[in-house]
């Protein structure tokens, strides 16, 4: 027989068969036994109900038997009338409709008991004024007698209270038990409660309206251990009969049975597993050759076998075919290896002809690899292996001052010059090895040498242009008024007029841009209703909205009254380019929002459209100079307006940023207050 048949024959035979019956007996005693159990109980409670039922219908009848509609009962006669006839009646008064005491007479030690009758508070008073008929409730023991009280509504304004022994009653109630200490208590809707059987704890008012709110079938933890119970009411009263019995000794026959029947499947279970246990040691032999050879391959070694030599054929298979395995193995982790080594010698070759300074450190700063570019930067520290104060200070001042960079350019001294580099820095997380920083700095020195000379040149051409321009603008003026307006050639002239303010325009912000990075603008300061700037910059638009069927709005109602130092027309001018852009860049049908607020004690301008939006990787690109984004057809730009808006906003000690959303961009300019 082969292991797999004795494993089945083992598990199926020995293990399920006796196992899967006697469980689901023993699941379908416990739970057909606790139904019965609760079942009875509430039974019991049930009857008990009944027999309260009962009794409070004897006691309405007798008050019905005794008066009618007639207040003439309300005396002296009637009352002893009354006491004589119904000896239960160990208290009987009286009142108006009030509440207070009329007549009243009984047993002398009530009479003490109650004195004067007052039930103008009483809620048991005020229910039967309230629905007119009889109310029985308030059940306690007075002089170890169980006493229950009666208001009846007899007429004319007038109430009978009769304070009621019931012992008659309890003692029927009390021969009610559930076990050993198990019985009924009988409460009222307030929780007050009284033990008619059984010998459980006392449970305060809080408590007992804690089991009726739980429904009819009810478990409860109480000081001395669990309950469980059931609850009936007693029809047309207030009143609760509950049975009320521990959970442990309700159960205890119960657990019993089920620690037999645990005891039968332990020990059915004890002798699966010695039975199992001896196949176990003649098959440890061989799975413990098979582990330690799978060790030794995790470990990297392939040339120890494992031994072959088994009771069981399909083992001696699995063992022959493992050390097949690890031969092949063996062979292809010789090819792998020679092929990482050629591999890694052709990456470092190519590293190293990279003219970028490319550095990998650990998250200490401690140089880990550098090529040739890297080297010559940090110095002839980095060609020294171990650890090095110098060179680890050297890489912690470069990631600090990217860190510090707006743009990803940071300057260094090197040869006694400075020079430019855009730095990119990123955090490598392996499962298999500690975090590690991997630069790469690309020289961009050059460059900004070639932009520098070109933005003199743009700077020398404009400012020789503009002189010559202003000429060629005044003979415009004087050739527009030559041509009356509907002519052809008057055309003509407004779109040479056209092309020169463009012209002019981007002389001007040529000639800007020079001025602020040199700093020769300084902002003229002075106190501005924040209101009524913004209203004025954005309105003058009005019109070239409407014509291009864009909605636009104006919310200045948190800044109403608020006032900033600011120079007025260099402000004005960001955000009119702003608005300019958003109405540029908005598609007709679209809106454009413009708004301030005071927010942390600066004031807020937001300027936001509908349109397109920006690029995520476009945000900060934007505020460069010559940087433009498609607009609508035929709508083209310098690419400036961005560039000097934020150096104004910076004269300003402010900032600017763009911010894009799933529709449109939004413009956000911060001014101190």
């Amino acid at each position: 027989m082969t292991l797999l048949n004795r494993l089945l024959l083992v598990v199926f035979g020995a293990g399920l068969i006796p196992l899967a019956p006697a469980g689901i007996f023993l699941f379908y005693f416990q739970s057909r036994t606790r139904q019965d159990i609760s079942n009875l109980q509430q039974n019991v409670a049930q009857m008990g109900s009944l027999m309260m039922e009962r009794e409070a219908q004897d006691l309405s009848r007798r008050f019905e038997r005794m008066w009618d509609t007639d207040s003439r009962y309300v005396s002296q006669a009637g009352l002893e009338s009354a006491l004589k006839r119904n000896p239960e009646f160990l208290f009987l008064a009286f009142t108006r409709a009030d509440g207070r005491e009329v007549l009243s007479g009984g047993v002398p030690e009530l009479k003490r008991y109650f004195g004067f009758l007052d039930l103008s508070g009483d809620a048991q008073f005020m229910k039967a004024s309230r629905e007119g008929r009889p109310a029985l409730g308030q059940f306690e023991m007075i002089y170890d007698m169980p006493v229950c009280r009666l208001v009846y509504p007899i007429g004319g304004g007038y109430y009978a209270f009769a304070a009621v022994n019931l012992r008659d009653l309890f003692v029927k109630l009390r021969s009610q038990r559930l076990g050993a200490t198990g019985g009924l208590m009988l409460s009222d809707a307030a929780g007050n409660a009284l033990v008619l059987s059984g010998a459980f704890e006392r449970f305060n008012s809080v408590e007992v309206r804690d089991i009726l709110k739980r429904g009819p079938v009810f478990e409860i933890d109480g000081r001395n251990g669990p309950y469980i119970g059931a609850a009936s009411r007693v029809r047309g009263l207030d009143l609760f009969v509950i049975a009320l019995e521990n959970k442990d000794e309700a159960f205890s026959w119960v657990n019993r049975v089920s620690w037999l029947m645990a005891f039968f499947l332990l020990a059915v279970i004890t002798a699966f597993y010695f039975s199992a246990l001896l196949f176990t040691r003649r098959l440890a032999g061989p799975v413990a050759a098979l582990m330690d050879g799978a060790g030794r391959v995790s470990a990297g070694e392939f040339k120890v076998p494992v031994s072959e030599e088994t009771e069981f054929s399909e083992l001696s298979a699995l063992l022959r075919a493992f050390n097949s395995m690890m031969r092949e193995m063996d062979r292809y982790h010789g090819i792998q290896v020679e092929k990482v080594f050629e591999e890694k010698q052709k990456l470092e070759l190519l590293v190293s002809l990279i003219h970028d300074v490319i550095i990998l450190a650990d998250m200490r700063g401690e140089l880990l690899y550098a090529n040739a570019a890297a080297k010559a930067l940090l110095g002839p520290e980095a060609a020294a292996p171990g650890e090095n104060e110098t060179v680890r200070r050297k890489i912690a001042s470069l990631v600090d001052k990217r860190a510090h960079s707006r743009n990803g350019v940071v300057e260094l001294e090197q040869g006694g010059e400075k020079k430019f580099y855009r730095a990119s820095i990123q955090t490598l997380s392996a499962k298999t090895q500690n975090p590690a920083v991997f630069m790469v700095l690309r020289d961009i020195t050059l460059e900004r040498k070639i932009q520098r000379m070109k933005e003199d040149f743009f700077h020398s051409v404009a400012h020789d242009l503009r002189a010559p321009l202003l000429t060629m603008q005044g003979y415009i003026k004087l050739l527009e008024k030559e041509f009356p307006p509907e002519a052809r050639q008057a055309g003509y002239v407004r779109n040479v007029k056209d092309s020169s303010d463009r012209l002019f325009k981007l002389l001007e912000n040529i000639l800007d841009i020079s001025r602020m990075e040199a700093g020769q603008l300084k902002p003229d300061l002075a106190r501005i209703n924040a209101a009524e700037f913004l209203s004025a910059a954005a309105e003058s638009f009005r019109a070239i909205f409407e014509e291009k069927g864009v909605a636009l709005a104006v919310e200045t109602a948190g800044v109403a009254k608020t006032e900033f130092s600011a120079d007025s027309s260099l402000l004005r001018r960001v955000i009119e380019n702003l608005v300019s852009n958003a109405w540029k860049f908005t598609p007709k049908g679209g809106k454009v929002t413009a708004s301030a607020a005071v927010e942390k004690g600066s004031l807020i301008f937001t300027v936001s459209d509908t349109g397109p939006g920006i690029p995520p990787d476009q945000l900060e690109a934007v505020f460069e100079k010559y940087k433009q984004l498609k607009a609508g057809e035929g709508e083209t730009g310098f690419g400036l307006g961005l560039a000097i808006s934020r150096k104004i906003v910076e004269l300003h000690g402010g900032k600017i940023r763009a911010e894009s959303g799933r529709a449109g961009s939004r413009f956000v300019v911060s001014i101190p207050g």
